[in-house]
């Protein structure tokens, strides 16, 4: 199956990323045949719990025509996180950092907390788009729990499961239909009690550690099986399955690793497996190198091209024999498979004119910025973007050089919570 790149998934930016030479392109489209409805960031089951719940009661507070729902999710997402690091002991989760400080200090203040979508009380910069509603939405769009359209709002079928399992958990702490709750949620400002009582209890139980087998399958189907409009066509259920009976020690994707999944599907006759997961290590093989030396280029300029190349000899050898031969044909346009055979063919000269050219290419692309790394026709580097400093990993970690997620890391941790009964 060949790979056609068109516009860059929304999805599957890596956040933090500069991406000089628009690698991210590549690894999600790669990526895409087999997982396509979750990102690099949607790794948290309680995540989409949150973002499930939430969007059922901001609906539940706009049936009076509330002016801005999104403002009632912001607060219930707040509320959530803070209950899920006071009570649940939860990491990682998005504002952490500010939960942990303002419940720390809260401790000295009765325990209690505010909570509203003004600037001071969000838990992130702009928790708008940088939290759930911005993170989850989509994801959870593709994968059949949120409806098309604005504001966001449950499928019916997401409904239903919130309405069968949530609501009732919240009851005991904010009453029938949690409509203490929906009407805090109206509210400018809400002053929450981080002590233990049963309003807190009530949120915590939406995030118990031991899930029910209906929300096992519920989550199961949408999330890890790619819900009922599957993008992947049936290739995501079996690839999900032959990642859990092959369990790895780590959530992040190695090339021993996939290589026994792409032989474990050829051997069931899953070629439409096998090929994309080949695809994937072929695409690694030239990415993680090229990324790692074009950030190592960018700390010298000046530099001579020789004196570049030497340096670079004397770290990889001669060539990199792990550059795989299905790469040429696997990496699209015409830059990446002339990269990848500059990278098997040891021509450190040409490989450096090259990742100048492919990052030229980016920053056209980009809106005409200049390129960030140019080779002068004295043979020196000029460097405009300065980033931090990078070493080169020595020629014998290159083999096992892995960079790009691929998405697989955030289905492994579906499979993860899933399988132990942690959301």
């Amino acid at each position: 199956m060949a790979l056609f790149l068109t516009d860059l998934d929304p999805r599957a930016r890596v956040k933090g990323s500069r991406d000089g030479l628009g690698a991210q392109a590549v690894w999600s489209a790669t990526g895409r045949p087999l997982i396509g409805n979750l990102t690099t960031v949607t790794d948290s089951l309680a995540g989409f719990t949150t973002l499930l719940v939430g969007l059922r009661l901001a609906e539940f507070a706009s049936a009076d025509e509330l002016d801005n729902p999104t403002n009632a999710f912001l607060v219930w997402e707040q509320m959530a996180a803070y209950v899920r690091h006071v009570a649940r002991g939860h990491r990682g989760f998005f504002g952490l950092q500010r939960i942990a400080a303002r419940a720390a200090k809260a401790g000295g203040n009765g325990g209690k907390v505010h909570l509203s979508a003004q600037p001071e009380h969000q838990i992130l910069s702009n928790q708008r788009t940088d939290g759930l509603l911005g993170n989850y939405t989509a994801p959870a769009r593709a994968s059949g729990l949120v409806a098309p359209g604005s504001p966001a709002r449950l499928t019916p079928e997401a409904a239903a499961f919130v309405d069968a399992f949530y609501i009732p958990r919240l009851e005991s702490g904010w009453g029938p239909d949690a409509r203490h709750l929906v009407r805090e949620l109206r509210r400018d400002r809400v002053v929450f009690d981080l002590g233990a009582n049963e309003k807190r209890a009530s949120v915590a139980s939406i995030f118990s550690p031991v899930l029910s087998q209906p929300e096992v399958d519920f989550y199961r189907h949408h999330l890890v099986e790619g819900g009922p409009g599957d993008p992947t066509k049936g290739r995501q259920p079996r690839f999900a399955s032959l990642l859990e009976a092959r369990p790895s020690d780590s959530v992040w994707p190695s090339g021993p690793y996939l290589m026994a999944i792409a032989d474990d599907a050829e051997s069931r006759g899953w070629s439409d497996i096998a090929d994309p997961v080949r695809r994937i290590i072929a695409c690694e093989s030239v990415l993680a190198p090229a990324t790692l030396l074009f950030s190592y280029l960018l700390g010298r300029n000046g530099a001579h091209l020789d004196k570049v190349v030497a340096d670079l000899r004397s770290s990889w050898g001669d060539r990199l024999d792990s550059i795989d031969p299905l790469a040429i044909s696997a990496l699209p346009g015409q830059e990446w498979p002339r990269i990848a055979v500059a990278l098997a063919d040891g021509d450190y000269p040409q490989l450096i004119r090259e990742l100048a050219e492919r990052n030229a290419t980016v920053m056209r692309e980009r809106g005409g910025a200049l390129a960030w790394l140019e080779v002068t026709e004295q043979d020196e580097l000029r460097v405009r973007f300065r980033d931090e400093p990078a070493g080169l990993p020595a020629g014998d970690q290159i083999p096992e050089l892995w960079w790009y997620p691929y998405f697989i890391p955030s289905l492994v941790s579906m499979l993860t919570a899933l399988g132990k009964g942690e959301a």
